[in-house]
């Protein structure tokens, strides 16, 4: 064989290659989506600290009546941005809420002191969160400004479209996950109910739940909660809040609108909770004391006859109703605060 027909056999092999390796690819990348659709999988943007600080970013953008959202799960769950814009189509909103991760405090803190943000902030907090001093939700303040960089911000914005599109990106939904289960159990994986959208709300479609795994996550979430012997005093707990009590006094002084929100457990779990939080002992004196507007569900018929699956988030086809509601009640209670108001007096 010449040098020439070498030459030219090597480059029709790495012709092939070239052509081949693409098709090979997007036809395992079809198989594996197409598997997952018929398991009712479904596309879902990563929840980590670079998709929050990118939206975190904007907030210098916003006006003295645009809205941050701020709490923890059940914010992300509860709230439907959809029905917002169809009430408020000229406001602008930023979810910042931090699934699992306790208390807002630490990005209220950050909102106050490190932007000049006056406008309004509706913070999803229980009585427990409200004393509550571990910083969770710091760890990705402090990755906004050590780390997120605008190459980060490039990266999240093309994986967040990618991630909102492809299936398999998905954690839940991994190809490992799919053809682990394949190999060793024959079947496709459970797919998982809750959903992050782009603009970090999350739905729970618990129709995509096995009832059995529901029932034991209902049941485990309403042993978890521990009833105890001899409730604190409403002076001992407010003591416990002090940490939020400058920070809303210099928001409200700028301009700031602070309205406090207890999203909706289900009945069965209220049943339990108000024994270990009565209302009228902690958050009614609270917000009376401290002059706050507050949206407390138990307070609101229309709030409290929800019901949720998993004691504790709504499912995303009561989202638009339960909105549509919760936003008449906070937009009352906002419209109350038109005077500033001082903490404390």
């Amino acid at each position: 064989m010449s040098a020439n027909s070498g030459k030219k056999l090597l480059t029709m092999q790495w012709w092939k290659i070239g052509v081949l390796t693409p098709i090979l690819v997007v036809a395992a990348l079809s198989i594996n989506e197409t598997l997952l659709h018929a398991a009712k999988h479904q596309p879902s943007v990563v929840n980590d600290a670079d998709l929050f600080c990118d939206l975190y970013s904007g907030i210098g953008n916003l006006g003295k009546e645009d809205v941050v959202f701020l709490g923890a799960s059940r914010m992300q769950t509860g709230l439907d941005l959809a029905t917002f814009y169809k009430k408020h189509p000229n406001k602008k909103v930023l979810l910042l809420a931090q699934s699992g991760k306790g208390s807002s405090y630490p990005v209220f803190k950050d909102i106050v002191e490190k932007t000049s943000y006056q406008g309004i902030a509706v913070i999803d907090e229980t009585e427990a969160t409200l004393t509550d001093v571990s910083n969770d939700q710091q760890s990705f303040i402090k990755h906004c400004h050590g780390n997120f960089s605008l190459d980060r911000q490039l990266n999240r914005r093309i994986a967040t479209w990618l991630q909102s599109h492809l299936m398999f990106l998905n954690p839940e939904s991994s190809s490992l996950r799919l053809w682990g289960n394949f190999a060793i159990q024959r079947q496709l994986p459970d797919p998982f109910f809750v959903k992050t959208l782009a603009d970090r709300q999350q739905l729970s479609d618990y129709a995509r739940a096995r009832p059995q795994k529901l029932k034991e996550l209902h049941d485990s979430r309403l042993k978890g909660i521990q009833v105890p012997r001899h409730l604190s005093t409403f002076a001992d707990w407010n003591d416990r809040t002090k940490h939020w009590q400058p920070l809303i006094k210099k928001f409200q002084q700028r301009g700031g609108k602070v309205v406090f929100a207890r999203m909706p457990v289900s009945p069965d779990r209220w049943q339990i909770e108000q024994k270990v939080y009565p209302i009228d002992r902690y958050w009614q004196p609270w917000m009376k004391q401290h002059q706050l507007g507050s949206v407390h569900f138990a307070d609101y018929t229309d709030l409290a006859s929800f019901q949720l699956a998993d004691t504790s988030h709504l499912d995303l086809h009561d989202k638009a109703a339960f909105t549509d509601k919760w936003l008449t009640h906070i937009q009352s209670q906002i419209t109350g605060l038109n005077v500033v108001r001082s903490v404390g007096n």
